[in-house]
């Protein structure tokens, strides 16, 4: 009966010690990139949404899959949007990088940037991106 209890306890504290799914994906993922935008969004934020998707789908495929890499397309005019609109201080739309270094959340934040290059350079925008996301994986 005494071996009985004390594997019943041993046994209690090896399961209170594992993690969640959430956390152990929390726990890999090292870059999210988040588009925040309007419903009724300009060409300049079409642009920017097709361009940062595309980059999402084809580039980092493999990243997504293995859980290091997340894209986020939000409609902030979604209530369930609004703590990241303003966790970023968004109100019309913004392209945001984040990574996670030494235990620290860094925020890049690629607005500017984003809407300078969508129409004009829209491949100088992709590469930013890109390097932006591959320095940080």
């Amino acid at each position: 009966m005494k071996k009985y209890l004390i594997i019943m306890i041993i046994a209690s504290l090896f399961a209170c010690q594992t993690k969640s799914d959430k956390e152990k994906a929390a726990e890999k993922l090292k870059v999210s990139m988040y588009y925040l935008h309007q419903k009724k969004g300009c060409k300049t934020c079409k642009e920017i949404a097709k361009i940062s998707k595309s980059i999402a789908d084809k580039v980092f495929q493999k990243e997504i899959k293995e859980g290091t890499f997340a894209f986020y397309d939000l409609d902030i005019n979604q209530s369930v949007n609004d703590s990241m609109a303003k966790r970023f201080e968004c109100k019309w739309a913004g392209l945001y990088i984040l990574s996670f270094a030494n235990g620290k959340e860094v925020v890049e934040d690629l607005t500017d940037v984003a809407f300078m290059y969508a129409l004009d350079k829209p491949d100088t925008l992709t590469q930013i991106i890109k390097s932006s996301i591959t320095k940080n994986l």
